[in-house]
């Protein structure tokens, strides 16, 4: 389209600049001195008069046409000389008024003329998150609503637009690239027609149905290719169902360092912190696709299964009465830690979730030869631990049970929020034939209608039905919601509710049917669904027909903290290869509160784990192996990042100034150095000493040496070995002064900074140091003070116990009034002036920097106090202010639970925080988790 003749701005107001022209009749020296004296003057043009004369000059030479006009016209507003109303030095009142009205008026026409322009561009009139990077030059990146202005606008400013598929390559290197695409896409179509025809497939052949996969019993199974042109891809790794989907969208993590064997999204690509949190907590819902957390079947007699459940921790006597009947017939399911025995003590593997599959009703003779069936999630880097110990177990049963692999089986979905239910119900359309109708569960599920936590439903609430395709009815519709404030529906919402608590006979569930979830794999392809949706109506959605299975669901409730505002989450269980649908239909649907879901990365699981308070396996869990494993890379990339930053910009570690003479970090500044709390450190070292070794051995000593040298050896590869991890309930068995903990356990804490600062990763964690006596005085008239330090001496100050317990904030918010001179009567100055007078000198000589205090902060208790580290620490939008989830040692904390027996005492559980690096610490109180 040929470029629009626009007329150029002309300069508002009265210019003091003067044009600048050169006429033909003058002479060269003329037209130079008034070139020179046009050079010479370049700062006195006005500023538009000098840029439309560069923009004249400019579209005369090149092809393009000029831009539309600036807005400068229409935000000039003219206004009147002042002095037209001052004559002979005085104000004539009826002229001043006329030119202020004149402004008014000039004013208020700039501000309907700037109102009714088009002052923004379509692509900026798009929300945050649907903006795209070419939308400026690029219609088709703008959404439809506003496509027909975007191409409005790119004519009225001439913007070159491209089109990719009539562009044509300019340079050499683009030509011999897209010559090379054209060549390899004929030698592909070449190969395809031969393979076609030396398979034989224009002949009649014979149609075969897809065979089942293998699972092998008691052994791992090999993982599945989700994209089989990708599969030199998945060599080292596996794909997530949804894998193309997020990786035009979100932050993966780096090919050649995939975690736990998983391509994982990290994080999205646009800003979701803020989102994040606002979705958990007042509107919206999020998603994660979950398929990388792994499934442990096991099926076998009932009595074996049993035993192999109470071996791995499933101890509590509340799981094995008549309390826990509900959960073994598979009504609900449980979720827990997971352990294993190791030598005498107990080693965490893990929180798993543990789902029992109902059976028929058989009777007492059958019951213990009576097959049962259940499933184990967990976490995929403590499946192989899990996985191995089950194995192990199971061979000690008689009769054997059998253990499957199921990880590439089957899929999930875990969605939080509060409109996370009403995005369930809009996907997920129960599948009804007309020979059974609908499930049970199904119509338990579409009577929460309403609801917004699904924390509210009853602990371990579980629902299981079968689903249609979701692309049937693509794209989703919006769920007609109820009233809220109508009482018959709050009503009939609580009476749902109940019902989950009412005693109903159960069916088995088919996602434990192994051809159940087959024949739920083989779904028919989206071009087939195309062309029947060609064949119909538009607009109108296509019903199930005897080509499209039905996709068996297991729909579970969790509630993940023990607080009241804490909203729980919805994970949805299903085969592997029906993932895909679900999820593209999950974040096209359109919420009643704007917009669609949004889904998260790994990061966002624990932003949201944090918020609510909780450990996030396995970084905060550093006792267990995963957790160990996880604690040893972070400090290969901590100190790697440190490495790599200048000497003069990194923190240097054996300079820092602690206070009262103390140098250097304490510890590996980069690390959680359990080794150093724990003593393993000082250990090792004295196993390695050379007086210690043993120079003459005797036969029957060198198998326990051998054993000895192999242990060394695994303390030097993993010196976290030998740690292990408490949970809350064996931590608070051993309260009592009688029992005793193992000396390397640690256990996890919430870290609450009671007034400023935040604690970071690395962060270290002190108890209160003990209060010192001080000595009295023999002689009666010599008073008992406590002397001075002096920097050599390095020691604290007497009362750092009682400088931290004055940092503790009072309870009421009013701020007291600050006490000056000018308010005090002449008595009290009096006494003032005299206790300065009678008072000790200033120590002399001077006591040096950070001897008593740190810019006017307590000094940090000194390395004996350290009792753990910060694991996550961060800002909490939440609480509004600092908190951390850290681990400390369990012999420290329990003693500092049996010093306080009163929990009401203002120190107890009190705990100084320093980052690393830093030597400012802040007053905080820790609480089990």
């Amino acid at each position: 389209m040929p470029p629009k003749n626009v007329p150029q701005p002309k300069p508002t107001g009265s210019s003091t600049g003067k044009s600048i022209s050169i006429d033909k009749s003058t002479t060269g020296s003329e037209a130079s001195r008034d070139l020179a004296q046009s050079k010479s003057n370049k700062r006195k043009i006005s500023p538009q008069q000098n840029a439309a004369s560069n923009k004249l000059d400019k579209d005369s030479d090149s092809s393009r046409g000029p831009k539309r006009p600036k807005m400068h016209e229409i935000r000039s507003i003219p206004v009147q000389k002042s002095h037209a109303a001052l004559r002979d030095g005085e104000l004539n009142v009826q002229t001043f008024i006329n030119s202020l009205a004149f402004e008014m008026n000039a004013l208020d026409e700039s501000m309907r003329r700037t109102k009714t322009s088009q002052t923004t561009r379509a692509f900026q009139r798009v929300p945050f998150r649907m903006r795209r990077r070419a939308a400026a030059h690029d219609h088709k990146k703008v959404p439809k609503r506003l496509r027909k202005r975007a191409i409005r606008e790119m004519e009225e400013d001439n913007t070159p637009t491209v089109d990719s598929k009539t562009r044509k390559p300019k340079t050499t290197r683009a030509r011999v690239r897209a010559e090379t695409a054209r060549r390899l896409g004929v030698l592909a179509k070449r190969k395809r027609l031969q393979k076609l025809k030396s398979s034989g497939a224009d002949k009649e052949t014979i149609a075969i149905r897809a065979a089942r996969p293998k699972i092998r019993r008691n052994a791992i199974n090999e993982p599945i290719i989700t994209a089989r042109k990708f599969r030199r891809r998945q060599i080292s790794k596996t794909w997530l169902p949804t894998h193309l989907w997020h990786t035009k969208r979100a932050r993966m993590t780096p090919p050649k360092e995939p975690l736990w064997r998983f391509s994982l999204p990290l994080t999205p690509t646009q800003k979701v912190y803020r989102p994040t949190h606002r979705i958990q907590w007042e509107k919206g819902a999020m998603a994660w696709d979950m398929s990388y957390m792994s499934t442990i079947g096991i099926s076998g007699p009932e009595n074996s299964v049993h035993n192999i459940l109470k071996s791995i921790g499933l101890t509590q006597e509340a799981l094995w009465n008549d309390k826990a009947k509900r959960w073994r017939s598979g009504a609900m399911h449980w979720a827990g830690t997971l352990t294993r025995k190791v030598g005498d003590g107990i080693q965490t593997i893990g929180p798993a979730t543990v789902i029992w599959n109902p059976e028929k009703d058989v009777s007492d003779a059958d019951q213990r030869k009576h097959f049962r069936q259940l499933y184990i999630r967990i976490h995929p880097s403590a499946f192989l631990e899990a996985f191995n110990e089950i194995i192990r177990l199971a061979k000690g049963q008689t009769p054997r049970p059998y253990v499957e692999d199921l990880r590439f089986e089957i899929g999930s979905i875990e969605i939080t929020g509060p409109d996370s239910t009403e995005a369930l119900l809009g996907v997920l359309e129960p599948y009804s034939s007309k020979s059974k109708g609908k499930e049970l569960d199904a119509s338990k599920f579409e009577s929460l209608v309403g609801l917004k936590d699904p924390g509210t439903l009853p602990l371990g609430s579980l629902l299981a039905f079968s689903i249609a395709d979701p692309r049937l009815r693509y794209p989703p519709r919006q769920v007609t919601l109820p009233k809220s404030s109508d009482y018959n529906t709050q009503k009939t919402l609580l009476e749902a509710i109940l019902s989950f608590r009412k005693e109903e006979a159960i069916k088995p569930r088919q996602l434990f049917d192994r051809d159940a979830r087959f024949i739920a794999s083989k779904l028919p392809s989206q071009q087939s669904l195309n062309r029947r949706r060609g064949k119909g109506t538009p607009g109108t959605d296509l019903k199930p027909s005897v080509i499209d299975p039905p996709i068996p669901i297991l729909l579970l409730a969790s509630r993940h903290s023990i607080g009241s505002q804490s909203a729980g989450s919805w994970t949805v269980m299903l085969p592997w290869k029906c993932v895909l649908p679900v999820w593209y239909s999950l974040m096209h649907y359109p919420l009643s509160t704007g917009g669609n879901p949004w889904f998260g990365g790994l990061d966002e699981i624990r932003h949201l784990t944090f918020e609510r308070g909780l450990a996030w396996f396995p970084g905060d869990m550093p006792g267990t192996d995963a957790g160990k494993v996880w604690e040893l890379e972070e400090r290969k990339a901590r100190q790697k990042a440190w490495d790599r930053r200048p000497k003069g910009k990194r923190v240097n570690w054996e300079s820092l100034d602690l206070g009262a003479g103390r140098k250097g970090e304490v510890g590996l500044g980069w690390a959680c150095d359990y080794e150093a709390l724990l003593g393993l450190k000082r250990e090792l070292e004295k196993e390695v000493e050379p007086d210690n070794m043993v120079i003459d051995e005797k036969d029957g000593d060198q198998s326990s040496a051998k054993k000895s040298e192999d242990e060394k050896q695994a303390a030097l590869v993993n010196p976290l070995e030998c740690i292990t991890q408490l949970s809350k309930s064996t931590f608070s068995a051993h309260l009592p002064p009688t029992s005793e903990l193992p000396p390397t356990s640690l256990v996890t804490v919430n870290i609450r900074i009671l007034g400023r600062g935040v604690a970071g990763t690395c962060a270290r964690v002190y108890r209160l140091p003990d209060a010192k006596p001080v000595k009295a005085s023999t002689q009666a008239e010599v008073p008992a003070t406590n002397p001075h330090y002096k920097k050599a001496e390095n020691k604290l100050p007497h009362n750092l116990r009682d400088q931290w317990l004055a940092q503790i904030p009072s309870k009421g918010n009013s701020k007291k009034k600050a006490i000056t001179k000018e308010d005090l009567d002449l008595e009290t100055r009096q006494q003032l002036l005299a206790q300065q007078l009678l008072g000790l000198p200033e120590p002399y000589p001077p006591l040096p920097a950070n001897s008593d205090n740190i810019q006017g902060h307590p000094l940090c208790p000194g390395e004996e106090d350290l009792i753990g580290f910060v694991t996550t620490g961060c800002f909490n939008l939440r609480e509004g202010r600092g908190d951390a989830i850290g681990n400390l040692s369990a012999t420290k904390a329990l003693e500092e639970l049996r010093r306080y027996q009163n929990k009401d005492d203002p120190a107890a559980r009190l705990c100084v925080v320093r980052n690393a690096g830093q030597n400012v610490g802040w007053l905080a109180r820790w609480e089990l988790i």
